[in-house]
């Protein structure tokens, strides 16, 4: 028998060291999602400590604040460690946020210790001109921590979490503040109120109500054009052409369209949707600049067609109704209800090293959120577009993958054959490809799919029918695809459990 040691290979036991380290040190990343309020906590409470000291004048740290800071100090070392081994094993891409959430929280963390040790030796030596230096750093510690937790609560929850609702309390306190003065000023001037005209917008807690009822369907079929139904006939367009950057909870540049809210709500001086009012909408404008606009909106793929921009129009100008879909995110594959496991160290080691190669070619493979076991792949902003033979290279997480989107990818009906070993695929997009019938036959053989893409493909009622036999689907989208109203009717009736988008009033 050979020795494996003695050759250079590592031994079994050796092997499940190594798998038992991996898989303790995935633990440990795990964490950090459980200790990373400590030290950003304690950090800033030891810097209001103090502040209230220097006011007061006095001339050491305080107690509370030097135990505060240990504390953090601590936590925060606990915290930058598990972070690390967090991003690591979870395979995240190392972004510009990720590197200044990583390298700012450890010099954070080092600071903090240095802080906790010198105001230890200041507190019992006084110095007044070392103390003022240890307070200033204090201080700009504390702002480190601010912005690291800033930075991590846009990687989680997407750009802008905290500063978009930060800039919405300061908005609405300031145009709080300008009614207030002009109803003052009107009223010492003698000047009557009159009652003001319903807005489509009100406060957000107002908001659902007062649009729903300025604009009545029946005002507005009496006016000689049908109303635009928003769940229905607006957020398929958006799914298709928005909600990768400003959709699922992302909201890129600050723009979210996947809260009706926000959309309708107004910001620095601008509306994403202006009910109303079409030229004041930002939506509009940007997805009517020529291609060449750097501002044009989508940034790639194809641009949203006259008859969609018409719709859109159309359904600001009756007023941006929500109808009964106040969260366009409700239409939303319900992603949170898939259950988890605990991924081996070999699984996890497979998942990282597969999405470092599809990185290479532009696809996005990701957990569905922090600790998951669940995995979405993202092929649709890859340049070039990718075909058959890189959806072939995904097989290898078939275990793991349970969104998948290809959209404006090039691939064909073939897809069909390799979509099918993806036995846990809860949700797909094929929107703005080339596939049609054949891959809807392969889709109807799966077992757990619930939602389809098929918007602008190939897809006719032939295709329609074979996925009226997916016992499975529960959404389906088939936008400006070939399928016809009676296609669609039939499909209703054989399935009206199923939610069928197909743009229809």
């Amino acid at each position: 028998m050979i020795d494996d040691e003695r050759v250079g290979y590592p031994s079994r036991h050796m092997q499940l060291a190594l798998s038992s380290l991996d898989a303790w040190l995935t633990f440990v990343g795990t964490l950090h999602p459980a200790v990373l309020h400590f030290p950003i906590a304690l950090g800033i409470v030891a810097a209001i400590v103090e502040l209230w000291g220097a006011i007061r004048r006095e001339t050491s740290p305080s107690s509370f604040a030097l135990t505060s800071i240990w504390f953090a100090a601590i936590m925060a070392i606990v915290t930058a460690t598990s972070g690390w081994f967090n991003a690591e094993f979870e395979g995240q891409p190392l972004t510009l946020n990720l590197f200044l959430h990583r390298w700012i929280g450890i010099s954070a963390a080092v600071l903090l210790m240095a802080l906790a040790i010198s105001g230890s030796i200041i507190r019992t030596r006084p110095k007044t001109s070392l103390f003022r230096a240890w307070r200033m750093g204090l201080l700009a510690t504390a702002g480190a921590l601010a912005f690291t937790g800033h930075l991590g609560g846009s990687m989680v929850y997407g750009d802008g979490y905290i500063t978009d609702a930060l800039w919405a309390a300061i908005d609405q306190t300031e145009k709080s503040q300008r009614d207030a003065a002009t109803k003052a000023a009107k009223e010492q001037l003698g000047i009557a109120q009159t009652p003001e005209k319903v807005s489509p917008v009100a406060t957000p807690a107002t908001a659902a109500v007062s649009v729903s009822s300025a604009v009545a369907p029946e005002v507005l079929a009496a006016g000689g054009k049908a109303p635009v139904d928003f769940g229905k006939q607006i957020v398929p367009i958006l799914t298709a052409n928005c909600y990768e950057c400003h959709g699922n909870g992302k909201s890129k540049g600050g723009v979210r369209l996947d809260d009706w809210k926000w959309m309708t709500t107004e910001r620095k001086g601008e509306w994403a949707v202006k009910p109303g009012d079409p030229s004041a909408s930002l939506l509009v404008t940007n997805i009517e600049l020529p291609e060449s606009d750097d501002s044009a909106m989508p940034p790639t793929g194809d641009r949203v067609s006259p008859a969609d921009i018409a719709l859109i129009r159309e359904w600001i100008v009756q007023g941006a109704s929500a109808g009964n879909v106040a969260s366009p995110g409700a239409l939303s594959d319900n992603r949170w209800s898939i259950p988890e496991r605990s991924l081996t160290a070999d699984e996890l080691a497979r998942i990282q090293e597969q999405t470092s190669v599809m990185s290479q070619i532009g696809v996005t493979v990701q957990p569905l959120a922090q600790g998951s076991s669940n995995y979405e792949a993202n092929a649709s902003l890859a340049a070039p577009p990718i075909g058959d033979a890189q959806v072939e290279k995904l097989v290898s997480l078939a275990d793991f993958l349970v969104v998948l989107n290809l959209a404006n990818s090039t691939i064909s009906d073939q897809v069909g054959s390799i979509i099918v070993k993806f036995p846990s695929l809860r949700s797909i997009r094929l929107d703005h490809t080339q596939v049609g019938d054949e891959v809807a036959a392969r889709l109807a053989e799966m077992k757990t799919l619930n939602s389809i893409n098929f918007v602008a493909t190939k897809l006719t009622d032939r295709g329609l029918a074979s996925l009226a036999k997916l016992k499975s689907l529960q959404r389906l989208y088939i936008w400006s695809s070939q399928t016809t109203p009676e296609g669609t009717k039939q499909f209703r009736i054989a399935r009206p459990d199923v939610q069928l988008i197909d743009g229809s009033g």
